[in-house]
């Protein structure tokens, strides 16, 4: 149940902050050129995208990411695995959490996806948005753990 939970509250969160750059996508019909936090893909697997494509991948991206960034933090709260902090659903290690989420995303993802380390393929301030992004995730899923805390959390 703690893993569907931090999947929905992972990608609740990266959905929410996707907001602005989803209308500004509707409304401007392909013409934005930068929509953080969701980064346009314009590459993919070798596969050039085209424009259209471009943001709408990036952000099935962004939506998978913060979804992963949810289920991952559970995984390493279950096994214990929090070896800076040592303490589950803190401010701390969400925030731990998301730079280290950060850089993974910078150093294995995006190479796998062939965009190149921390993205650089697709933007020089790439790396910018991403850590912004993970750090933002962090923040806003500490405080959502406090806010919306089940009875099944145990917050220590």
């Amino acid at each position: 149940m703690d893993f569907i939970l931090g999947a929905a509250l992972g990608g609740l969160i990266a959905f929410t902050y996707a907001i602005p750059a989803i209308v500004l996508e509707v409304i401007e019909r392909g013409a934005m050129v930068v929509t953080p936090p969701v980064v346009v893909v314009k590459t993919i697997f070798g596969y050039t995208l085209k424009k259209e494509e471009a943001f709408w991948v990036g952000l099935l991206l962004h939506l998978l990411i913060g979804m992963l960034f949810g289920v991952v933090y559970i995984l390493f709260v279950e096994q214990g695995w929090l070896f800076v902090t040592h303490r589950p659903y803190t401010f701390l290690s969400f925030a731990v959490y998301g730079f280290l989420s950060w850089v993974f995303v910078g150093l294995v993802l995006y190479p796998l996806l062939q965009m190149g380390f921390f993205g650089r393929r697709e933007g020089s301030l790439i790396w910018l948005e991403t850590l912004v992004s993970h750090m933002l995730l962090g923040v806003t899923m500490a405080g959502l753990v406090y806010w919306f805390q089940p009875f099944y959390f145990s917050v220590t």
